[in-house]
């Protein structure tokens, strides 16, 4: 039997009986390549198991650094040499590059020690580690230690680990690696797909010699990040003192200013403040701190990001400000904040004031103050 047919996990069934996979031919596929959708078959999927340990396993990473997989060898222990490079914001700082969320989610993902770690993530098992150096506003890896499957060709290995670096840490769709030999069955290569990269593989390429390019950063959800969103200040004064960037972005977009609104308390938020944390740090989305604390209605997390000197009428990449948000969510309390800091109210975007959201809403309360 082929490795490509050695399927970890559980075989799992589509909630439908047949599942018709389309062909997208070369001339219409963005990479100029002819691809099969596996989002039938893959996003159709549920994950189950009646092994207690399993299920326990895929809901355990929420809260996890990665600290204790390190130093933990791949039972697969032949390296391979490689030279696959992904681009930086800034740098990359060690933390957490993916953690699953459901039982869809195949891997853990972590940067630490310069190694990406890849877990398995029903098991809790390191399967793979991969050598990198930082140069050049690129993160390189330059080995790879271990297997995503039983067994594969070094060449599959590398195509594998860009892929799923890709689709489940820079949350890129690009097309994964499929077996040439299931090229005539596309089913199968649709379960191979989805045990290997579950709901994330959207399309699939079987040629051996593919590539593509990147076009987002590879970003972590740095340790720092987690200090905040734990309110472990001890550990954030210490992560500055070693020369973090403290306005660096995680791998959702966010600085750890923007993770500060998470917490309760705004001591966090104070904390990075006064350690020289941008107030009008931007999102990968163009989203101020001060917008999160609005959309969450987080008012004392609001007043102080003002105080410290957040813009407020900064916009987003689509031109809202903080009073849109206010407003089109119902927060009275938060318009009237951000128009006793000079909100202006007639700033539109997409065609909207925050008058006219407030309006669509219903909400009269906010358009008394708005028309005021």
């Amino acid at each position: 039997m082929s490795f490509f047919k050695k399927l970890f996990g559980k075989k799992e069934k589509p909630q439908q009986e047949e599942v018709v996979l389309p062909w997208l031919e070369a001339a219409k596929s963005p990479w100029g390549v002819r691809l099969l959708d596996l989002r039938p078959y893959t996003h159709q999927m549920i994950s189950t198991t009646t092994e207690k340990r399993l299920a326990e396993n895929a809901a355990s990473y929420m809260s996890d650094d990665g600290l204790s997989f390190v130093g933990i060898q791949p039972p697969e222990q032949e390296t391979i040499a490689a030279d696959i490079c992904f681009k930086l914001e800034k740098s990359l700082l060690p933390g957490v590059l993916f953690i699953p969320a459901m039982m869809e989610h195949k891997w853990a993902i972590y940067y630490h020690g310069e190694k990406i770690i890849f877990v398995r993530s029903w098991l809790r098992e390191v399967w793979v580690t991969a050598e990198t150096v930082q140069e050049n506003g690129q993160l390189r890896v330059t080995s790879i230690t271990g297997k995503f499957l039983e067994s594969e060709p070094p060449e599959f290995t590398r195509r594998l680990l860009k892929a799923i670096l890709a689709t489940h840490a820079m949350r890129e769709t690009v097309p994964v690696p499929l077996p040439s030999e299931l090229v005539e069955e596309p089913i199968e290569a649709a379960q191979w797909a989805f045990s290997v990269l579950g709901n994330l593989a959207d399309c699939g390429v079987f040629e051996d010699d593919f590539d593509y390019e990147l076009t987002r950063p590879l970003r972590s959800s740095s340790l720092m990040h987690i200090a905040v969103a734990r309110g472990d200040l001890h550990e954030v004064h210490k992560f500055i003192q070693q020369g973090i960037d403290i306005n660096t972005l995680a791998a959702d977009g966010m600085s750890a200013l923007h993770w500060s609104n998470a917490p309760q308390g705004t001591e966090a938020m104070s904390t990075l403040l006064e350690l020289g944390a941008d107030p009008n740090v931007r999102s990968a989305e163009g989203a101020t701190p001060l917008m999160n604390a609005v959309q969450s209605n987080k008012a004392a997390h609001a007043g102080v990001l003002l105080k410290a000197g957040a813009d407020v009428n900064a916009k987003d990449i689509r031109g809202f400000t903080s009073l849109h948000r206010a407003a089109e969510m119902g927060h009275v309390d938060m318009v009237k904040l951000l128009l006793a800091a000079g909100a202006d109210k007639a700033i539109a975007a997409g065609g909207y004031t925050a008058l006219s959201l407030a309006e669509h809403r219903g909400n009269r309360e906010i358009i008394k103050l708005l028309r005021g």
